[in-house]
């Protein structure tokens, strides 16, 4: 099952209990149904979940009961009785004898809640999004730029902000933040698909903050193991050529310490000392002893 169809799923389970919302989201639907007009409605879907919300949508709404028919993988709702037509034309302030001009009647939509069960309607016909696994993605897609044009204005009006882009013959409406994607999948009923994305994300944040800090660290021990390496090297060619009297009295307790501990680091090895000394003590001195070795050589 794909995150889309599980999404559409959790919508499907949003309560039909008002009247406006259930006008609204019906609505929705049919503005991105396969056929829309004064002759026929063609509702498609390859859901059954989504199959049967429609039927309830059209039956509380507009009182019009309709049956699946099969076509090939999907299952369509096809209406093309007058007297059907014409209950869904004029619950929609529509004229039955015109062809749609696919304009919004801002009048069935006229609070927050029905803009958002209306693109609630619309995202259960044309809607898909990615999963938590891919990279954040929701869109909308139309085949009327006007419409389009008017979910933006909709969308605006609950402080969402999708881009448009054109595929094909299609419009498009999408949004490729993962806040601005779950923000519209809580406001149009999907809350838990929601958490699921954010959830993710955190997840996916925190292992990139770990993998940066084993990182740094790992530079960092390779940075101290390279310099460990270097004053040892330095250490033992003064001592080749006059032993340890070669070197001043004063770094003697600090050659002996680095060749016997060669894996510490700087403040591992400067709590050695007794009494122990600070870090920048001991790298002054590591750099005392390499630069002495470099005169003696």
């Amino acid at each position: 099952m794909s995150f889309s169809t599980e999404v559409k799923n959790e919508l499907c389970s949003v309560s039909m209990s008002r009247a406006c919302c259930t006008r609204a989201e019906a609505y929705g639907a049919l503005l991105h149904a396969s056929v829309f007009s004064h002759k026929e409605i063609r509702l498609s879907a390859e859901n059954a979940v989504v199959v049967r919300r429609l039927q309830a949508l059209l039956q509380r709404a507009f009182f019009v009961d309709s049956e699946a028919e099969s076509c090939g993988r999907k299952q369509q709702l096809i209406i093309n009785d007058p007297p059907r037509i014409g209950r869904i034309f004029d619950a929609l302030g529509y004229d039955r004898k015109n062809h749609i001009t696919y304009h919004l009647n801002r009048n069935v939509l006229e609070e927050d809640c029905c803009i958002a069960a209306f693109l609630r309607g619309a995202f259960l016909m044309a809607g898909t999004v990615a999963g938590p696994d891919k990279k954040s993605h929701l869109e909308l897609k139309s085949t009327h730029q006007s419409l389009a044009g008017e979910e933006t204005s909709l969308m605006l009006d609950l402080g969402l902000a999708p881009k448009q882009a054109r595929r094909a013959s299609a419009q498009l409406l999408y949004f490729k933040d993962s806040a601005s994607v779950e923000d519209f999948l809580t406001r149009i009923g999907a809350p838990h698909a929601a958490m699921e994305l954010m959830q993710a994300k955190v997840e996916k944040n925190l292992r990139n903050t770990i993998n940066r800090q084993v990182n740094c660290e790992t530079a960092n021990l390779v940075k101290a193991a390279d310099a460990s390496a270097r004053q040892i090297a330095a250490i033992k060619s003064v001592l080749r050529e006059g032993g340890e009297e070669a070197f001043p009295d004063n770094l003697r307790e600090t050659v002996r310490l680095r060749l016997s501990y060669p894996t510490d680091s700087l403040t591992e090895l400067a709590r050695r000392f007794d009494p122990p000394i600070s870090k920048p003590g001991l790298s002054h001195r590591l750099k005392k002893i390499t630069e002495f070795a470099a005169k003696e050589n």
